[in-house]
């Protein structure tokens, strides 16, 4: 084995001739390549970027290879590659360069990225039957094919559809996955999925067709005294026929058909096919033309335009007010990419909250886009990935994995909203898409254009030090304004007017408004459930989850207790385990409360509810959005679902029910992250030709952010901000690493991060530059019966961070501490705190 510091030879220098050795990685944490041979038989196929199959440990482990050798460790007794499954590399050069960035600047491991960065559905067994072509019959008889390639083929030839597990219980060792895919690409084989079940991106398409090896002279003879079987076997004779057409076509079609059947002249074949987008489901979109630019669209995107045309990196940060018209912006700057022969990558927070976003690309780029989205299975994100790598789509809309689409020729990178914590993994790799894509467009040239109404800090100080190129829209599109913000003093609401409902009365009466003029509201609780606190009246017991250290919701549609981190679950108390006493309070609320509540006061208003709990299904959101466009909801309450790219005119009030919530969470950006969230909700209003009002419900009207809120000003909370974190030496001015300790018991964990602490005090003494605070416990101190401590490390530069990270992950009594119960884990410039 040899360290990755140590690897002889990488991308085009693998290609040497005389390369023997192929260096391996494995989707585990381990920092380090490993060396096997390469047999005879596999030296055409290795190659770096294709998965093989090895021995490792004791058992057969999927590896992939980051590059070959012609020298190795003569002491090393090494093993052989075993199978080689891919006919071509799964992962380009440059792809591979970029996960290597990604392991080293994110501390995590080659092989780890590596899988973060392929299609969740690679390992698993794709149920296609695969047959032969006419051109593999034509190549079969001509005999000139390998020997592995002539034993596929006849296979095939003898027994019709065949599936892979089908053709490797056949073949035995014989059976190479290399061979088969190389088949299929050069069209010698083609396959099918049948019997598939329809989703969410396919759906089933049953068809007829004239069953082959009958001949001519049987089938007259069959349908001489049968006219009407005869004319619909002639319908189908033409080509193979959906039952769909041939219920228009041939009205009461069954029962001919089925005797078609039984006569063995037709059969049935169902197969899975990609749903065409309906472009009339934009209801506000042309399917053909582009809406022109404003003045303001008009020069920001001549700003783009000369980047794209110079064919260089740029960085741009595109900031515009909600309703500006940036989407438009983002899709000229994909037209100009597309006619230099160029692919674009869309990332959007999340695609299954935003399918307005997927139908305006649709409605633009037709079936040139491939929308990736958490409603496809596995194995569809596989067929769909290799839509993209065979070159059949330009442009990918997808969430945060999206940004490793393997395009070879890579024009434009749109992060959408890119203020969103989104993009941040939470798990290892913990990259950030957002500066994965920046890199990746440096590789390639590309344009990156971040777009947002309120950008992270981080990104607004690069575009104020000169770093990215910084375009504005600062009036939304036509004569649309900016909604007016109404603050509502909930402790006046409480103490002086009495009002103890969940809305204020400022609220309640626009939204009476609304109703009686036809248009409609969204409210926002960014809380979940109906009661966020239980307790007994009589001893104070608090009913928290025995697994997480936090207090239990209730949620009054299922009747049940439900911890919002580890799913444990408690029927309805009916008294307090503690002390017995019959009287158990709910307190606080969330939006099934709201929801109550508002059914109350409006009993004839069509209201829905958009949370976790309600969106199940990624269908949901569709429905949602449909009913939203054709007026068939009046109020739509719900979390920052409802946040984030909705786009519907006739919404003109918005109100905040709990804007406090998110300033209360121990995080030095929790102001940062409530203006953003603020903001953009209070975007979706006054979108139409209608202005729209805002009502913000809170019980802190002191705090600085909400004057910023109320003027929609985003310059002055920039400002205000960064001050304030220049102050504490807090990000943009401070570079941040967390390492994360965590274990099953409670002292072993503490003992852990205090052996821990040793090992990186000196360090710190080789590193001056970089200051340790800690180690404490985490804001969520147990979380699924794991305790959890954090060790904060800060620098100016980023550079000292991670010399000192790399010597801290490379010391042996590390690796030894990260065994066992004992998990540690190094999250670098972390989003998330607590």
């Amino acid at each position: 084995m040899t360290a990755r510091s140590k690897q002889t030879a990488f991308f085009d220098e693998s290609r040497a001739t005389g390369a023997l050795f192929a260096e391996v990685v494995f989707n585990l944490p381990l920092d380090q390549t490993f060396t096997y041979t390469i047999p005879d038989a596999l030296k055409d196929q290795v190659q770096p970027g294709v998965r093989v199959f090895v021995s490792f440990g004791t058992g057969r482990q999927t590896g992939y290879v980051v590059g070959l050798t012609s020298e190795s460790d003569p002491d090393l007794k090494l093993k052989p590659v075993l199978e080689v499954p891919d006919s071509e590399p799964l992962l380009s050069a440059s792809l591979l360069e970029l996960t290597r960035w990604i392991a080293d600047y994110y501390q995590s491991s080659w092989g780890e990225v590596i899988r973060a960065a392929l299609p969740a559905g690679l390992e698993e067994e794709i149920p296609e039957v695969f047959h032969l072509t006419g051109q593999g019959a034509e190549a079969l008889e001509s005999g000139n094919l390998s020997k592995k390639e002539y034993l596929l083929l006849d296979a095939l030839s003898g027994k019709g559809k065949r599936s892979a597990k089908q053709l490797r219980k056949q073949l035995g060792p014989q059976f190479h996955s290399a061979t088969l895919n190389k088949l299929r690409s050069r069209g010698d084989i083609a396959a099918m999925l049948p019997n598939a079940k329809s989703s969410a991106q396919f759906k089933l398409q049953k068809s007829v067709l004239v069953k082959q090896g009958v001949a001519p002279e049987e089938t007259e003879r069959l349908l001489a005294r049968a006219k009407k079987q005869k004319e619909l076997f002639a319908l189908i004779q033409k080509k193979p026929i959906t039952l769909a057409e041939l219920s228009k076509a041939w009205p009461g079609y069954s029962p001919l058909l089925s005797q078609l059947k039984q006569k063995g002249l037709v059969e049935t074949r169902q197969d899975k096919q990609e749903r065409q987008w309906d472009a009339s489901r934009a209801k506000n979109e042309s399917a053909s033309t582009a809406p022109p630019f404003t003045k303001e669209q008009e020069a920001a995107y001549k700003k783009l335009d000369q980047h794209l045309k110079s064919g260089k990196f740029a960085c741009s940060l595109l900031e515009g007010v909600t309703g500006s018209g940036k989407t438009e912006i983002y899709m000229r700057c994909i037209e100009e990419g597309m006619e230099r022969e160029k692919s674009a990558i869309v990332l959007v927070p999340e695609i299954a909250l935003t399918p307005q976003t997927a139908y305006r690309f649709r409605s633009r780029f037709g079936n040139s886009v491939a929308i990736l989205h958490s409603g496809l299975t596995n194995i569809e994100r596989f067929l769909e990935w290799r839509r993209i790598r065979d070159g059949e789509v330009s442009i990918v809309v997808g969430a945060r994995s999206a940004v490793f689409a393997p395009f070879k020729k890579l024009g434009v990178l749109i992060i959408d909203e890119e203020h969103d914590s989104s993009y941040k993994q939470d798990t290892s790799p913990r990259y950030h898409a957002r500066d994965v894509a920046i890199i990746r467009a440096r590789q390639q040239n590309a344009l990156v254009v971040l777009g947002s109404a309120t950008p992270s800090l981080e990104t607004r100080s690069n575009a104020q030090q000169g770093k990215y190129t910084h375009v504005k829209l600062d009036k939304r599109i036509g004569k649309t304004l900016m909604p007016v913000v109404h603050m509502v003093d909930m402790r006046i609401e409480r103490d002086k007017r009495k009002n103890f409902s969940i809305l204020s009365r400022q609220l309640q009466r626009a939204l009476g408004e609304r109703l009686e003029r036809g248009e409609q509201s969204f409210l926002f609780l960014n809380r979940r459930g109906t009661a966020n606190y239980i307790l007994c009246k009589a001893c104070g017991f608090v009913f928290d989850c025995p697994h997480c250290s936090v207090s239990l919701t209730f949620h009054g549609s299922t009747r049940q207790l439900l911890c919002h981190y580890c799913n444990f679950r408690l029927p309805q108390p009916m008294d307090c385990p503690d002390c017995k006493g019959e009287v158990i309070r709910f307190s606080g609320f969330g939006t099934q409360k709201l929801e109550t509540e508002t059914r109350k006061l409006f009993p004839t208003a069509r209201i829905a509810r958009l949370d976790r709990d309600t969106a199940r299904k990624r269908t949901t959101f569709e429905d949602m959005f449909d009913k939203m466009n054709s007026g068939e909801i009046d109020i739509l309450i719900g979390t920052q679902m409802i946040t984030k790219g909705h786009d519907f005119p006739n919404v003109t009030l918005v109100g905040v029910v709990y804007a406090d919530l998110s300033l209360h969470v121990p995080d030095f950006r929790s102001s940062e992250r409530s203006f953003q969230l603020l903001t953009q909700v209070a975007g979706r209003a006054g979108r139409g030709e209608i202005p729209g009002e805002v009502f913000v419900q809170a019980h802190q009207l002191e705090h600085a952010i909400y004057p910023f809120v109320e003027r929609h000003n985003y310059k002055g909370f920039f400002a205000h901000e960064m001050a304030m974190r220049k102050r504490l030496h807090f990000p943009p001015y401070s570079r941040l690493a967390v390492v994360e300790v965590e274990g099953e018991i409670e002292r072993d964990t503490e003992i852990a991060v205090q052996k821990l602490a040793d090992l990186l005090n000196p360090l710190l003494d080789q590193h001056k530059q970089v200051e340790l605070l800690g180690p404490s416990r985490a804001a969520l101190y147990r979380l699924q019966d794991r305790y959890r401590w954090h060790l904060i490390l800060r620098t100016d530069t980023h550079q000292p961070l991670q010399d000192m990270l790399k010597a801290l992950r490379g010391d042996k009594a590390f690796q030894k501490l990260n065994t066992g119960k004992i998990k540690i884990a190094v999250d670098v410039d972390p989003l998330n705190m607590l």
